[in-house]
């Protein structure tokens, strides 16, 4: 299918004409209108966008000229459109910069404005505004008194265009598959560099396809850049959670490249991904394959009270980005002999906890009894209890905050529920800790 392609020109061109109007933005950001006798200048400039293929078919919907003298202060913002490409001023005769920006609506931009605007301005999307294309480039002309100089820029695709996401031969229990790309540039200067922070990163989520085993998306999104080289994450929610896979890519994700992602599932191994940088008219064409396995680290996304990469997730505290996650099931313990102490269980209880396998991608934290309001609410959630004839869960375990060992259970009693606890402790009560990550 072919691509509509947006590619610009500015071709700066000094002119010797008697009298010409000239579009100006102004402090409010709005255009106005001046004649150039007004100005005095000696050297008249004419700033005309287009594009370096066809002018007709590929104009600049936008154009926005700062332009900046040798001490570096904005003297003048022009601006184009496609109706009218042109925009022409008088200047005095020295050194200027010319900072051009291009796209298909730069009102999703917070562009700066005449007083504040320097080479290292920031340009950001507009909060709630979707990205759009933009294209930079500058140019510096030196004008003499009554002198015409030609200057051409060619403005450059500032930003990636993610096209296509698919992953195929998904498990049929699958009902969510999301994907995401982290860290991406958040912004762009003037002169068409990249702030190192903030970044952020961008995820979709694909939808399931006729098949029921291929779930795609075609964002056609444009996005900043990756900053260096950007992890690439997978996840698949099922019924019994959400499983994660991470890749870290061997090559950025540049800008003025069209991108494509195809994945596939596979039973056996994990994912096994391509990613195709192709051209629409934009930069050459580039291939970037990876695959994701069993060797590829898994991450977590945790949700509380769902299951991710088969732990039960009892809280998550998203604004330190840690989560408690549960043991997958109880474990054995030698029961301390007749008249033990506090101390005695503690000791009994340690050693399975400190032999019990880390989850997979977590390589710091220690297992651990759980405390008294983490047993509350494992035992009122029947994902992970049933309730007896009595009404009772099983007794867990306990840490109670100041050293003691007890053990926690929760009564059902219809749609009542009672938390209770005590130190009777005995070989009916169950082990089954918990851990605490950072994700």
């Amino acid at each position: 299918m072919k691509r509509k392609v947006m590619m610009a020109g500015v071709a700066c061109v000094l002119m010797a004409l008697s009298s010409c109007e000239k579009q100006v933005i102004g402090e409010d950001g709005m255009e106005v209108s001046e004649t150039e006798e007004a100005e005095g200048g000696s050297a008249r400039l004419s700033v005309i966008t287009r594009a370096p293929g066809d002018p007709n078919e590929n104009a600049v919907s936008e154009g926005r000229i700062y332009i900046m003298n040798s001490a570096g202060t904005c003297v003048e913002i022009l601006s184009t459109d496609e109706e009218s490409n042109q925009a022409t001023t008088r200047l005095a005769a020295g050194q200027y910069t010319l900072y051009a920006i291009g796209g298909d609506d730069l009102s999703r931009f917070a562009l700066p404005t005449k007083s504040g605007a320097t080479a290292n301005s920031v340009i950001t999307r507009l909060e709630g505004k979707v990205m759009a294309d933009l294209l930079l480039a500058s140019a510096s002309v030196d004008l003499g008194d009554g002198e015409t100089v030609n200057q051409n820029i060619i403005l450059e695709h500032k930003v990636l265009c993610m096209d296509e996401i698919a992953i195929k031969q998904v498990p049929e229990t699958a009902t969510k598959v999301e994907v995401s790309f982290s860290p991406l540039y958040s912004s762009i200067q003037l002169n068409g560099t990249y702030p190192d922070s903030p970044t952020e990163s961008y995820k979709i989520a694909l939808t399931k396809q006729a098949d029921g085993t291929t779930w795609k998306a075609s964002p056609q999104q444009m996005l900043f850049p990756s900053k260096g080289k950007p992890t690439i994450k997978v996840s698949i929610t099922t019924d019994e959670g959400v499983q994660s896979f991470a890749y870290n890519a061997t090559e950025e994700l540049p800008a003025n490249h069209h991108f494509k992602v195809e994945g596939t599932y596979k039973v056996a191994c994990g994912f096994s991904l391509t990613g195709i940088l192709t051209a629409g008219g934009w930069g050459e064409d580039r291939t970037i394959t990876f695959d994701l396995d069993n060797n590829t680290p898994i991450v977590y996304d945790p949700v509380a009270q769902t299951f991710c990469n088969g732990y039960y997730v009892v809280s998550v505290d998203a604004s330190e980005r840690t989560a408690v996650l549960l043991a997958k099931s109880k474990l054995d313990y030698v029961v301390p002999g007749e008249g033990a102490t506090n101390a005695d269980w503690y000791a009994a209880l340690t050693g399975p906890m400190a032999a019990l396998e880390m989850p997979p991608g977590i390589t710091s934290g220690s297992w651990r009894l759980q405390t008294l309001a983490e047993a509350e609410l494992i035992t009122h959630d029947t994902q992970i209890v049933s309730y007896g004839s009595n009404g009772n869960s099983g007794a867990y375990f306990c840490d109670d905050g100041d050293g003691e060992v007890k053990f926690g259970y929760t009564k059902k009693q219809g749609d009542t529920y009672t938390f209770k606890s005590g130190t009777n402790l005995n070989q009916y009560v169950l082990l089954r800790p918990v851990i605490d990550i950072h994700y």
